[in-house]
């Protein structure tokens, strides 16, 4: 079954939401028309290349990834018993979506973007740095 699968890989030490953080990022990167403020850093990065595949990644993959990393929080939240990590790591992927698919057209979509887009990266560090215990 292919959700036993994804749950299992979701379960190996937090490495999906790893994964798609860095997808989300890379598909974030690849739009510099849709996020201005990523253009330097997609440029520094040599990933300006990516922007002929703008639409693919805005449309296809960016919510993709949120998806995964969506999915693999909401299964460390019920493992882990942990309300306020749990809550923190499910926050931007769903902020994400919810610009992408709700709030695209208002002025202040960027700018929530952008917040959801450095914090999808600081709770993997977090989630690295002091893993969470398992609560019974």
């Amino acid at each position: 079954n292919s959700m036993e699968f994804l749950m299992k890989i979701a379960g190996s030490k937090g490495k999906l939401d790893k994964i798609g953080t860095i997808g989300v990022w890379v598909a974030a990167l690849s739009c510099p028309a849709c996020f201005p403020a990523l253009i330097s850093l997609g440029s520094v990065m040599g990933l300006g290349f990516l922007s002929v595949f703008e639409g693919i990644a805005i449309t296809y993959l960016l919510p993709f990834f949120s998806v995964v990393v969506l999915i693999a929080n909401l299964y460390s939240w019920f493992n882990h018993k942990n309300n306020l990590r749990g809550l923190l790591n499910i926050s931007s992927p769903i902020i994400i979506l919810l610009v992408l698919y709700a709030f695209w057209e208002y002025s202040f979509s960027r700018q929530v973007f952008y917040g959801a887009l450095f914090l999808m990266p600081l709770v993997a560090i977090i989630d690295v740095i002091k893993p969470i215990a398992k609560r019974c």
